[in-house]
């Protein structure tokens, strides 16, 4: 099913898989402008997205996505949202009645899985002994300069 619409010079026409593709390219640039060292490739994108045209000639767009680890999910989600319907809306003139959104994971980036390797390595303690450092003739021979037993 199509999404059409009528203006002086005639009649516009949105096919379904017009309008996820335009979906899919806003959220590969959102995606590419809030977590760029994550790589998102077309295949994945449609099958994380979904567009349902509703019974008043509006759309609602269903996509299921990560977040970026160390951001507000809630705020990465609404952003989301707002990058996606105006984008849609701004290209087609088509109104965007909803945007659901899951958030299926997180993207961890390499720096921070490297702070996180760091966090789990347990603190070598270093220990502080008074005690009185034994003269050199005690550990190594006089003769040959090796190690005594």
């Amino acid at each position: 099913m199509a999404i059409n619409e009528n203006n002086q010079f005639g009649e516009l026409s949105f096919s379904d898989s017009a309008l996820k593709e335009l979906a899919m390219k806003s959220y590969q640039l959102f995606f590419k402008e809030n977590v760029p060292e994550f790589e998102l490739n077309d295949k994945d994108i449609a099958k994380m997205i979904k567009i349902v045209e509703n019974d008043d000639e509006t759309i609602s767009v269903y996509i299921k996505t990560k977040a970026k680890y160390g951001t507000s999910i809630i705020q990465f989600a609404k952003d989301l949202q707002e990058f996606l319907k105006s984008e849609v809306e701004k290209m087609t003139e088509v109104p965007v009645r909803n945007i659901d959104i899951v958030l299926d994971g997180l993207i961890v980036s390499q720096a921070e899985e490297n702070i996180e390797e760091l966090e789990k390595i347990p603190e070598i303690e270093e220990k502080n002994t008074d005690v009185e450092e034994k003269k050199e003739d005690e550990f190594y021979d006089e003769d040959n300069g090796s190690v005594e037993n």
